[in-house]
């Protein structure tokens, strides 16, 4: 799974998880990509979005994308656009309370 990209971010948005994966995709390191936020690969012109949306699915446990395939707008470390599809995942406590987020690319 390490070399399929994989981000894990908890319920403020930082990333907990990057995997070589996420590395060779984004062209982050996972020692530069660990501990920032999501805004490392969100392009600009989608960040009040994503946020707004990513703060409602925190506080609501539901996200329209949620294991939806799609596609998501990103930015490379080269500062390159790029869309890569990937599939959203929650991530919840067994008491249901929502504590972050997981998105598969490939």
């Amino acid at each position: 799974m390490d070399e399929i990209p994989v981000v894990m971010v908890d319920d403020a948005g930082l990333i907990r998880f990057w995997s070589k994966g996420a590395e060779r995709a984004f062209g982050h390191p996972q020692q530069d990509a660990v501990g920032q936020t999501l805004d490392l690969i969100v392009p600009q012109e989608f960040r009040a979005a994503h946020w707004a949306g990513f703060r409602r699915a925190m506080v609501s446990g539901k996200a329209d994308a949620e294991a939806k395939p799609g596609p998501f707008p990103a930015i490379t470390a080269g500062g390159q656009p790029l869309t890569i599809n990937g599939t959203l995942t929650l991530l919840r406590r067994a008491d249901g309370q929502t504590v972050g987020a997981m998105v598969i690319f490939g």
